[in-house]
């Protein structure tokens, strides 16, 4: 009978938890998050820079949303406050600092936010200067330091309540950007530009110490100002550690000379009670080290977002990644969390599919189902990618589009997704025949809106023709004259590889390299050491043999260059966008797709080429089709340099450089 009972528990037990819909909205953070900030009683806080206070009782805790502290209103104008950070000194007593005004008509920032219940209630107070406050580092005890944009230290002793102005080494040029002291007298700080220096009486006097990029530890391209700064600066015992510019050294503070670590590792955060060194490496491992050269695995489990900011208390290290996702990590494990709240329903996702009893929604990786046509939404699961587009197979599957590089097949009977690759995705265009294509290139920007356009219709049953050319502000020189005919036979050949292989990758015999485009590769790189293009950055003077010797080596490189070339994000950003738009359309009126978007410049003959036809959506890497598309538009059409394969050489090229800067 006991067991008899058990067994009921436990059915019952799976079958409410099978029947518990998660229905928790994610946190809304309105402005971005620089800083994390962890109680010692390990609540969490986060303060955006439109003025919102966030904060749980612990990380396994729903968030709510505290408070708004300076207003509602969305315009922009450099009067604005920013809030950067809050910083707890306990449980009660903590500060808000960035860059605030006590009065909203003033252009002076010379104000900060002060509680001592714990974020109840905050209080704006003037703590006597005008400065954006890049860094501020507190103790228990309530003595508090802090810096910015004017340079000036500030320091208090009673928990913020009143400031004084230390002797600082620094003025509104070269800016205070991060500060550390050991205890009240010693510490070290850095500036925005390439500037350390050190005290051991409180500021009273300091003394400026080398930095790494001045004991030329490492390279800048961009010897610029800033792009030097120092980031984060602490002192380790015996040790100095520094992160300047993201490159990350440590030195004995009586014998300068920066070292990088035995690991490489982006970021790092101090344990003042054990006086060990949490880090986490560029591979998002979080490590403990006792000292730059003894350290060990904290957790098995690594993070799966690049770190924000990082804070230690009680013995482990919380981190706030993007996603957004907050961690908690120790020697007893390691917890991850996406901000959660029950405070608001999960609002209407982005991109939602009705199915016959059930509709999907997606937003970023979230996934959501509805059982009432979308007026309720629970969450089914949260993926590891984001979700571009959802293509509904039936009520229980469904197929993923990461819009970068992969498909994902969804099953709700399994709760869990797999690669998934379409198999002739293209039969339904090509069971009717093509009667047009349209070929578009076009740039928008704040200052700028500008098109070119081909279109071809049909002739007769065998050929297109062109029929209109139309361009708005780029010059389109020979437009009016020009004329020409497409086989329908030759685009169908290309279509139907495409839909027997779609993804198939190119490999280097694919491009076809000749002399004459290593000629014009060259040209090109000389082109770049005399100061760049639209298309590729300024090369320096000593990287002029590597590139030149590119030419000799296509003939060695493995296949796997090509698909990292061509699976490479534009990782610029500009608020310029670019697009160049394939359109294929048969008699039925089906469009088939081919795009390329991107902001600074696109890879060698637009690949990939991003295809959607039908909801379906998949990479294309085939280069016959891009120098198909270059021999149907108009020689000075929009974009159409890139379709070269010196291009290709160069993406080559930029690609084993970066791979050998990496391994110095």
């Amino acid at each position: 009978m006991k067991h008899y009972i058990t067994i009921l528990i436990l059915i019952t037990t799976a079958t409410l938890l099978a029947q518990t819909k998660d229905i928790r909205a994610e946190l809304e953070i309105f402005g971005g998050i620089d800083e994390i900030s962890v109680t010692p009683n390990e609540s969490i806080w986060l303060t955006s820079t439109t003025g919102q206070v966030y904060f749980t009782n612990n990380i396994d805790s729903n968030w709510h949303h505290a408070k708004t502290l300076i207003g509602s209103d969305a315009s922009f104008s450099f009067n604005n406050s920013i809030l950067n950070r809050i910083t707890f000194f306990n449980n009660d007593k903590a500060i808000i600092t960035g860059y605030i005004s006590t009065d909203d008509n003033s252009g002076e920032k010379g104000g900060y936010y002060i509680t001592s219940d714990g974020g109840k209630i905050w209080e704006i107070r003037d703590y006597g200067g005008d400065s954006w406050i890049y860094d501020v580092y507190s103790m228990q005890d309530g003595r508090v330091w802090m810096g910015g944009s004017s340079g000036a230290i500030f320091y208090s002793q009673d928990y913020g309540l009143s400031w004084s102005i230390l002797n600082s080494p620094y003025d509104s040029s070269s800016r205070m950007n991060s500060i550390f002291m050991k205890n009240e007298l010693e510490g070290v700080s850095g500036a925005l530009d390439d500037e350390i220096y050190q005290t051991f009486n409180n500021w009273e006097t300091y003394s400026r110490i080398k930095t790494p990029y001045g004991q030329k530890k490492y390279r800048n391209d961009e010897d610029t100002y800033a792009n030097n700064q120092i980031k984060k600066i602490i002192l380790w015992g015996d040790y100095i550690v520094v992160n300047q510019m993201g490159h990350i050294f440590y030195t004995n503070k009586n014998i300068m000379d920066w070292k990088s670590f035995s690991t490489s590792i982006m970021d790092f955060e101090l344990d003042e009670k054990s006086n060990k060194l949490f880090a986490i490496t560029d591979d998002k491992k979080v490590i403990l080290l006792s000292s730059p050269t003894d350290f060990r695995l904290v957790s098995n489990q690594n993070l799966d977002s690049n770190p924000i900011d990082l804070e230690v208390v009680n013995n482990s290290l919380f981190v706030f990644a993007s996603g957004p996702k907050v961690s908690k990590v120790n020697g007893q494990g390691s917890t991850h969390r996406i901000p959660f709240t029950t405070d608001t329903k999960i609002p209407t996702p982005i991109d939602m599919r009705l199915g016959k009893k059930l509709m999907w929604g997606v937003t970023g990786n979230h996934i959501y189902l509805s059982e009432d046509a979308g007026n309720d939404w629970y969450r089914e699961n949260v993926v590891d990618f984001p979700i571009s587009n959802i293509r509904l197979v039936n009520d229980s599957l469904a197929i993923l589009w990461d819009g970068h590089k992969n498909n994902y097949s969804y099953s709700l009977k399994e709760h869990t997704y797999t690669l998934y690759s379409y198999q002739k995705p293209l039969i339904e265009l090509l069971d009717d025949p093509i009667t047009e294509m349209k070929i578009t290139a076009n740039s928008q920007g704040c200052f700028h809106s500008e098109a070119n356009e081909v279109r071809y219709i049909l002739k007769d049953e065998s050929t297109l023709k062109s029929d209109s050319i139309s361009s708005t502000s780029y010059k389109l020189g020979g437009a009016n004259d020009f004329q020409n005919e497409v086989s329908i036979k030759d685009l169908l050949e290309l279509l139907q590889k495409i839909n027997d292989s779609p993804s198939a990758l190119p490999s280097i015999v694919d491009f076809d390299f000749t002399d004459v485009d290593k000629k014009n590769y060259l040209f090109l790189v000389d082109e770049r050491l005399g100061g760049g293009n639209a298309y590729r950055a300024p090369l320096k003077a000593e990287d002029k043999d590597f590139y030149y010797n590119i030419p000799n080596v296509l003939d060695t490189l493995q296949g796997s260059i090509i698909e990292d070339i061509l699976n490479d994000y534009d990782g610029n950003w500009s608020t310029t966008t670019n697009r160049f738009i394939v359109q294929v359309i048969n008699q039925n009126r089906d469009t088939l797709i081919f795009s390329r978007s991107y902001s600074m410049s696109s890879l060698s003959w637009h690949l990939p080429w991003k295809v959607k036809y039908n909801d379906q959506h998949f990479n294309c890497y085939d280069v016959n089709f891009s120098k198909f598309i270059k021999n149907n538009i108009p020689k000075d059409f929009m974009d159409s340099k890139i379709l070269d394969n010196k291009y290709m050489i160069m993406s080559i090229a930029d690609y084993l450089y970066s791979r050998s800067s990496r391994l110095r």
